[in-house]
C-alpha cells in the first residue's frame, strides 16, 4: 500500500466518524443512545414533618400500696399485663385480727348502750318524784351519768368505724380502670402501710414522650397528627397530647408528648422514632432518586424536545421517604429524567421511555 492510498483511507474514515457523531448529535441515530424513564414535574401535597426519637412512657401511673401494716397477703387476684376495672379486687390481707377487733370494738357499744338506757331510766325517774323526796344534788349526778354515758357511746362507736375501715383495707382494689404495670407482693408476703404492691397504667393508655429540638417546638401544637415507628420499623398513628412548656437548658430539647391509640403494640420502655405532621402544602415535587449531585449541589436532568438532556441545578426542600420538593430550578410540565440519571452527562442524547411522577408506571 502506497503513500497516497493509506491517506485516502484516513481521509474517508475521518469523515465517516465525523457524519456518525453529527447524525446522533442531532437525533438522526439514536441507535446507540442511552434508554432512560423521564416524566413531567407535577404538583402535589407536601407534608413536612418534625423528625425525633424517644421512649414509650405510661399516660399515668398510679402506685398501689396497703394502708394498714403488719398483715399477711393471703389472696392475689390480678398478675402483671391485666386489665382491671375500678373497684376489682387485687389482692386481700390476713383479716382474723381486724375481725376480732371488730367484735371487741362492737360488744363495748353494746355494753354502753344499755348502761345508757339505764342511766337515762334513772334521771327520769329522778325528775318524775315529788321535790324534797330526791335531792338536786343526785338529780344533777344522775343527769351527769347519762352525759357522760353517751360521750363513752359516742367514743366506742368511732373506734368501732376505725376497725370496720380497718377491715375493709384488708381488701385492695383498684383505684381506677387500667392494665397492671408490674406486682411486688407474694403469698404470704407481710405487708407494711405505704409499701407498693402494684403499679396501674391508668385506663391501659400510654405514650410517647419524643424529644424535640427547641427550633421545632415553635411548629408543634396539641392535635398534630404524628407516625410512630416501633423498634421493628412498623408504623401506626398518634396524636400530639401536649407540648411541654419548658426546654432543658443543657440539651436545648423541649419535650413533646404523642398519644398512642388503646390498641398500641408499644409498651412502656420501648424505644421509637416519631414524625409529626406540622404543615401540608401543594408544591411541585419529584423523585428522590430524580436529584444528581455534582459539586455538592442538587441537579436534574431536563429532557428537551429533540431527547438532548441537560444538566439543572435545583433548590429542594423536604419530602417523604421518595419524593422531594422542588423550590427553584423547575417549572409544572418540565420533562425530567426519573431512573437512569446517575449515568448521564449534560449534553447527551437518550431514548425516552414515559411514567408518572406520582406512580412511577411507565408507558
Amino acid at each position: 500500500m502506497n503513500a497516497i492510498t493509506e491517506h485516502r483511507r484516513m481521509r474517508i474514515a475521518t469523515i465517516a466518524a465525523f457524519l456518525f457523531l453529527h447524525s446522533a448529535a442531532h437525533g438522526q441515530d439514536t441507535s446507540a443512545a442511552m434508554t432512560v424513564v423521564a416524566a413531567s414535574v407535577e404538583k402535589s401535597e407536601v407534608t413536612r414533618s418534625i423528625v425525633a426519637t424517644g421512649n414509650v412512657v405510661a399516660w399515668r401511673e398510679i402506685p398501689i400500696s396497703s394502708e394498714v401494716g403488719g398483715l399477711a397477703v393471703t389472696e392475689i387476684a390480678v398478675d402483671e399485663g391485666d386489665v382491671v376495672v375500678k373497684g376489682q379486687v387485687l389482692a386481700r390481707l390476713s383479716h382474723d385480727l381486724t375481725t376480732a377487733g371488730i367484735s371487741k370494738q362492737r360488744a363495748a357499744v353494746d355494753e354502753l348502750q344499755a348502761s345508757l338506757a339505764i342511766a337515762r331510766s334513772d334521771a327520769a325517774r329522778a325528775h318524775a318524784v315529788s321535790s324534797g323526796v330526791i335531792s338536786a344534788q343526785t338529780i344533777e349526778q344522775r343527769e351527769t351519768l347519762v352525759k357522760t354515758t353517751e360521750a363513752k357511746l359516742e367514743a366506742a362507736q368511732a373506734q368501732l368505724d376505725e376497725a370496720e375501715a380497718r377491715h375493709r383495707q384488708t381488701v385492695i382494689v383498684a383505684p381506677a380502670a387500667g392494665m397492671i404495670a408490674s406486682r411486688s407482693v407474694a403469698i404470704g408476703q407481710v405487708v407494711q402501710a405505704g409499701v407498693e404492691m402494684f403499679r396501674l397504667i391508668q385506663d391501659s393508655r400510654v405514650e410517647v414522650d419524643t424529644r424535640v429540638l427547641e427550633s421545632d417546638l415553635f411548629s408543634a401544637s396539641a392535635g398534630q397528627s404524628a407516625t410512630i415507628f416501633d423498634p421493628t420499623g412498623k408504623s401506626e398513628q398518634g396524636v400530639v397530647r401536649i407540648v411541654s412548656p419548658l426546654v432543658d437548658p443543657k440539651t436545648r430539647l423541649g419535650t413533646v408528648r404523642v398519644a398512642l391509640p388503646g390498641d398500641t403494640r408499644l409498651r412502656p420502655g420501648m424505644f421509637a422514632r416519631v414524625e409529626i405532621a406540622v404543615e401540608s402544602k401543594l408544591a411541585l415535587t419529584i423523585p428522590l432518586k430524580a436529584v444528581v449531585w455534582r459539586d455538592a449541589k442538587a441537579h436534574v436532568f431536563k429532557v428537551g424536545h429533540d431527547n438532548l438532556v441537560s444538566l439543572t441545578e435545583v433548590g429542594i426542600g423536604s419530602g417523604a421517604v421518595d419524593n422531594v420538593e422542588v423550590e427553584r430550578g423547575l417549572d409544572a410540565g418540565d420533562r425530567i429524567v426519573t431512573q437512569g440519571a446517575g449515568l448521564l452527562n449534560d449534553g447527551d442524547v437518550v431514548n425516552v421511555k414515559t411514567a408518572s411522577v406520582r406512580n412511577g408506571a411507565v408507558r
